[in-house]
């Protein structure tokens, strides 16, 4: 299967409630993208129509085990996309933010980004909501809930994809494979999709009674101290100039945040953690050394 022509992929893991459909908003033809949907939930997959350039698959389990069976499942050949988008079934965007996504991925050559969050989005990391001022900021994080990889970085992290449900820590590691480091992972601000539900509130019920702590078997493995707090040490302002240095990144970051203070759901929060961010930018460490990724079989 994969002999559309199409350099992209979107694959996502659906339930009852997924969004996924409106990310479908114009012409197969005029797509560069096709799209898996895998599906946990018999009933919604019992009610997928058809259509072309999408491909269905009913797996039970988490996300990213759940993703892996099902590239399996449907043979799909992941080395005719250049870039993958895995998202998760709760984010509202466009197909038109999709394609921008794998533009700037592209045009940057990129080997993992992800689209910055709207300012009213749930969200696990402020530093993560979009930030106007810039095009694209490089960063030590990429986090499990809308990740874009290329082609190199998707063939690493599929052995991890296949023992884990939650995906817990990844975004602590893969910004440091050598594939995907220094000025090759971003936030992209020049495109910011909506988290709708609370973080988390579906992998509660997925991993319930699982018995793993799979971010601490992942922090052992690759012999991570602590959780990585996410810094941006160098960026591409909205008008094309680039910017770097953790530091002036700090005070870029900040001035457009509290410029643009009345766009988030809680200011009062939001001027609180944008002056976290700003005092992290400063204080906590900033390590890319490399980490030698899994291989596939």
């Amino acid at each position: 299967m994969s002999d559309s022509g199409k350099k992209h992929l979107v694959a996502v893991r659906a339930g009852d409630t997924s969004l996924h459909a409106a990310w479908l908003d114009h012409p197969y033809a005029e797509r560069s993208f096709d799209c898996l949907v895998s599906y946990y939930s018999q009933a919604a997959f019992e009610r997928h129509r058809p259509e072309e350039g999408v491909f269905a698959a009913l797996v039970k389990g988490g996300k990213w085990d759940g993703l892996y069976r099902s590239f399996q499942q449907l043979a799909l050949d992941l080395d005719v996309y250049d870039y993958v988008w895995l998202p998760d079934d709760d984010i509202a965007t466009t197909g038109a933010a999709i394609e921008q996504i794998f533009a700037l991925s592209r045009r940057y050559d990129l080997a993992l980004s992800q689209p910055a969050l709207t300012q009213g989005s749930y969200y696990s990391y402020f530093p993560l909501l979009q930030c106007r001022a810039f095009r694209l900021r490089y960063t030590n994080l990429v986090e499990i809930m809308v990740p874009c990889l290329n082609r190199a970085m998707l063939k690493r992290a599929l052995p991890l994809f296949e023992n884990t449900m939650t995906g817990f820590g990844l975004d602590y590691v893969w910004c440091r494979w050598p594939e995907s480091g220094p000025y090759r992972s971003a936030i992209l601000d020049a495109v910011a999709v909506h988290h709708t539900r609370p973080v988390g509130k579906h992998l509660k019920s997925v991993v319930a009674g699982h018995g793993r702590d799979e971010e601490a078997e992942l922090q052992a493995r690759f012999q991570i101290a602590s959780r990585t707090i996410p810094i941006s040490y160098a960026g591409v302002t909205a008008d094309g100039t680039p910017i770097d240095g953790r530091y002036r990144m700090a005070l870029s970051m900040l001035r457009s945040w509290l410029g643009d203070i009345g766009g988030f759901k809680d200011p009062k929060l939001a001027r609180k953690q944008a002056l976290q961010t700003f005092r992290r930018q400063f204080v906590k460490p900033l390590d890319l050394s490399p980490l030698d990724p899994p291989r596939a079989g």
